[in-house]
């Protein structure tokens, strides 16, 4: 049996060249409002957008409802650190089971359960009445984060089989515009229930939030799985799974180079997000409204990136693409960091969360291009295992940098490292995005 894997993974070189054959595909180049105006017509998507952006609107209220019960019941700030790994570490450990099961079963199915159960898992913070109590808001969040490890994977893996290749980066923008304006319009929204009706009303909203992104994914028509195209064949237990996976991601030249950069592009954005607050009491004696601002600021970026994203798809190859996006965000961290005024603090953002739109739009079509379906989820699981480790290494390390060499330094820095990988990425991706480009209409 273990020959059988490794003889799986021996054999995904030539799987992924035979894969990556140009079959050029005559779709002519669309503006930004036909993209954006087909995208629309695109049932399927628009059905699964909507019910993404709903329920991860209802988790924001779920956040801001679990730190305003943790912080009435217990004043230690390891209360909040706890539910924080419980977060983190169920990524860790099931993501990668999580794109394994995303290509060995129905996507649909998958998606379908996981909001059900995240549904039910969410009800149990109702229970939670003293400190005593908070293991079980503990409990629930690590298992709301492994079954969002199985997921996200199936999504996304089942996005380039919902819309035509020429959307698929304006789609890929969409997806990654929908999360940030949750972190806009859900913080806003979960205040007001919480003040109007309390955190337990907050709770039940996210409940009903998952129901409905499972009723939306119901509807939609996700073709199935399209194995045997690569010779990748699935094995019999989810550890040779997982490996041939991993194999597969090891083997593809392409892909190695793809991912590293996805996880720099998270960088600058978690930087911001962490550090944002006391670098504008510091330098302009801002408080929680300009940060608040600032964080619908970030939110108008994203969806102005959404909406250019296949414009500029058709006028620069995608290596340029991220890599110009980068070098701009880079810029933009640093004129956040040296900003005069919150008018040039806002254009910075709203710069940002363009370039970081676009810029992970383009990836995320580049990967899912360069996976074959039936090991797009171990993929996929594969990319969010980096991004969250990105994003977490980028909090910490911009906490424990700030404290000793001051919040503007960590910008400049964090600004300095995103645009040496736009640069790098100009280089090191243009045999990718030709090779893409060759087999699909970006």
């Amino acid at each position: 049996m273990q020959a059988r894997t490794d003889k799986s993974t021996i054999h995904l070189l030539p799987a992924l060249e035979q894969e990556m054959e140009p079959h050029p595909i005559a779709l002519p180049p669309v503006s930004r409002r036909e993209a954006i105006h087909l995208l629309l017509e695109q049932r399927d998507f628009v059905l699964l957008w909507v019910g993404q952006l709903l329920s991860q609107i209802g988790d924001q209220c779920l956040l801001i409802a679990a730190v305003t019960l943790i912080t009435h019941l217990s004043p230690s700030p390891l209360a909040l650190l706890i539910p924080a790994i419980s977060l983190a570490l169920p990524q860790v450990l099931f993501g990668l089971v999580g794109g394994v099961i995303a290509d060995r079963m129905d996507r649909k199915w998958v998606m379908i359960v996981s909001d059900l159960l995240r549904a039910l898992l969410v009800l149990a913070a109702l229970l939670v009445r003293t400190a005593g109590d908070l293991w079980i808001l503990y409990l629930a969040a690590g298992g709301l984060a492994m079954v969002g490890a199985f997921f996200y994977p199936a999504r996304n893996a089942s996005i380039p089989n919902i819309v035509p290749d020429h959307l698929l980066l304006a789609a890929n923008g969409m997806i990654q515009g929908s999360y940030i304006l949750a972190l806009v319009l859900g913080p806003t929204l979960a205040g007001s229930i919480v003040e109007l009706w309390g955190w337990s009303a907050a709770i039940i909203f996210d409940s009903a939030t998952f129901i409905f992104s499972a009723i939306t994914i119901w509807i939609i028509r996700i073709p199935p799985i399209q194995n045997g195209a690569s010779g990748l064949a699935p094995q019999r237990t989810l550890w040779q799974d997982m490996r041939v996976g991993l194999g597969f991601i090891r083997c593809s030249p392409p892909l190695r180079r793809v991912l590293p950069v996805t996880g720099v592009a998270t960088l600058g954005i978690g930087a911001v997000v962490l550090l944002a607050i006391p670098h504008l009491k510091i330098r302009l004696g801002a408080g929680g409204l300009e940060y608040g601002g600032v964080m619908s600021a970030l939110g108008i970026g994203s969806i102005l990136g959404g909406l250019v994203a296949a414009r500029l798809a058709h006028r620069f190859s995608l290596h340029n693409l991220v890599g110009w996006m980068l070098v701009l965000a880079g810029g933009a961290i640093i004129g956040f960091a040296y900003a005069p005024d919150y008018l040039i603090v806002l254009l910075s953002v709203v710069t940002l969360g363009i370039c970081i739109v676009i810029a992970r739009g383009a990836l995320d079509t580049m990967v899912q291009t360069l996976s074959p379906d039936e090991v797009r989820g171990r993929v996929q699981s594969a990319v969010a295992l980096i991004v969250a480790a990105g994003t977490a290494l980028a909090e910490g390390l911009s906490a424990f940098l700030g404290h000793f060499l001051g919040v503007q330094t960590v910008f400049v820095a964090a600004g300095l490292v995103t645009i040496a990988a736009g640069f790098i990425t100009i280089y090191t991706l243009r045999d990718v995005a030709l090779m893409i480009r060759a087999r699909t209409a970006f």
